[in-house]
């Protein structure tokens, strides 16, 4: 059997392996990657990017402009508890008095696109990057030693089987993960927590929201919460007990458009059913992320409940916080240390996560809480904190000696400290305003303060030394911080500069002037990039 040879292996095709191999392409890096479904996800599955998750995807090829145009003409979500739609006493939840989220970023605070949508829009531009992906392929068995891993593939209409080799393998085929067991990786965590039934239906509702609105609705006794999802096609989201003896043949379609008009509830519209699928309520963490050259990512490593919205935001962002590693250490721009930094930063923070959307899940019925305070800041619910205001702590990171090793800060008073995100400030050419984020992702990026020049030739040079991808700018040369926040928000002086990662995280920073720039720059790179 003829051995094909990849760098990267990418065994599921959804918002983790999608987001992967569009990553690695446009890194100059081309993946292979396996699905066993013959097409990407069809169904809407999951709704929503918040800020992180776009402002990552923006740095990839063919993404923005195909997500803007998606959500064009979708409102604003709001969430609402009644006893129905047309419930004339439906009353709005919406947090009040929460500061303008234009202040941590350029993006929305979240775009309302489902994951079929995204799903697609990553297989275009991954194809179009140089991406390789096998839809209809599954993956049979895999091998690996000190060298390479050695995968058996399958296609699933012939059953013609066939091996590749690759230098690293990313398992982000889902929550069963048969990877993981594979492996022999264990879970923690509490396991199933619950289970509900998804029902998809079609329907107009335009007598009670406005063409595209976005909305959800939770029905507090009835077991069920409603999501209208700016079409015409929307999802109610039931309690399912199997452990009660509920089975899906009790989901008759009969009986789903039964629930679907009690939601609605007004019985002159009319509603077509087009599927219905139970869904597991988990909470798993996997004790490793890593098993030699085999990383997990995306629902592989962890699943939560989808209360919060945030398993797919988690899942885009371990796939395009692993590529970015991985592209360096196949450039050989990196040492393979680096691989290690992936979960010493991540799984801390997705715990984090986890367990909150575990509390909010007790409080909820279908998707929507039950009674919720959206006044209360100790409410379960997501927050810029938790997806903006992370703090990573690895050998990728040069933590300050002052540095107190928390998890999180206020993303509204951002410290610019190295392990945290580099903070959002509006930027000007003379020609167009844009955020300092538009300027990360595609290497390692150093920001100068006005008064630095030197940093910027310092930066040149270590590149050329080092063989790192490494831009440098310098503030007032090519662009303005018309607003003064730049050194404010990075807690650097005129003379300092902040270097930052590809995945927009500040690794390394100097407050101020240095008496060696270029050594102080090539012993911090070096020390991030395990040379």
């Amino acid at each position: 059997m003829s051995v094909q040879r990849v760098p990267v292996l990418i065994v599921g095709g959804a918002y983790t392996g999608l987001t992967a191999a569009l990553s690695l392409a446009a890194r100059g890096v081309r993946p292979l990657l396996v699905e066993r479904r013959p097409t990407v996800s069809t169904l809407p599955k999951a709704w929503g990017l918040n800020t992180r998750s776009q402002e990552l995807l923006n740095t990839l090829p063919g993404v923005a402009p195909r997500v803007r145009t998606a959500i064009a003409g979708v409102q604003w979500p709001r969430m609402s508890h009644g006893a129905s739609l047309a419930d004339p006493e439906r009353r709005y939840l919406d947090p009040p008095g929460e500061p303008d989220p234009q202040e941590l970023s350029a993006v929305p605070p979240l775009a309302w696109i489902s994951q079929a949508q995204v799903e697609e829009i990553l297989r275009v531009s991954a194809e179009e990057a140089g991406a390789d992906l096998r839809l209809g392929t599954e993956l049979v068995s895999l091998a690996q030693d000190d060298e390479q891993v050695t995968a058996t593939l399958r296609e699933v209409a012939t059953g013609r089987e066939y091996a590749v080799a690759a230098d690293y393998l990313v398992a982000a085929d889902g929550n069963l993960s048969p990877t993981r067991d594979m492996l022999g990786i264990a879970v923690e965590g509490s396991g199933v927590i619950g289970h509900m039934y998804v029902i998809t239906f079609e329907a107009d509702l335009t007598r009670y929201v406005k063409k595209g609105a976005v909305e959800v609705i939770g029905m507090p006794g009835s077991g069920s919460s409603f999501i209208l999802d700016g079409s015409e096609r929307h999802t109610l989201w039931v309690d399912y007990f199997p452990e009660r003896g509920e089975t899906p043949e009790d989901f008759t379609e009969e009986r789903c458009l039964e629930r679907i008009h009690r939601a609605i509830g007004d019985p002159e519209i009319e509603a077509a059913f087009v599927n219905a699928r139970s869904f597991p309520i988990n909470h798993k963490l996997a004790e490793r992320f890593r098993e030699g050259r085999v990383f997990l990512a995306g629902d592989s490593a962890h699943a939560c409940p989808p209360n919060g919205g945030q398993g797919g935001n988690l899942a885009i962002q371990d796939a395009y916080d692993l590529s970015w590693r991985l592209a360096l250490v196949l450039t050989r721009q990196a040492g393979p240390g680096l691989l290690d930094t992936y979960e010493i930063e991540r799984r801390p923070l997705i715990d984090i996560t986890l367990r909150r959307e575990v509390e909010l899940a007790k409080i909820s019925e279908g998707r929507v809480p039950a009674s919720y305070n959206p006044a209360d800041p100790n409410a379960p619910i997501p927050m810029p904190k938790e997806f903006l205001g992370f703090r990573y702590h690895s050998g990728a990171i040069r933590t300050e000696a002052d540095d107190d090793g928390c998890l999180q800060e206020d993303p509204w008073h951002p410290s610019g400290r190295p392990g945290r995100r580099a903070p959002h400030v509006p930027l000007s050419d003379g020609l167009r305003e844009f955020s300092t984020h538009d300027l990360f992702g595609r290497g390692f990026l150093l920001l100068a303060g006005y008064e630095a020049p030197e940093w910027v030739s310092a930066a040149e040079q270590v590149a050329r030394d080092l063989g790192v991808t490494l831009a440098a700018y310098r503030l007032g040369d090519r662009f303005a911080d018309s607003g003064n926040l730049w050194c404010e928000r990075y807690g650097v002086t005129p003379t300092g500069a902040s270097l930052v990662r590809p995945d927009a995280v500040v690794a390394w920073r100097s407050k101020g002037a240095a008496e060696d720039p270029e050594a102080d720059l090539t012993a911090a790179l070096t020390a991030i990039l395990t040379r």
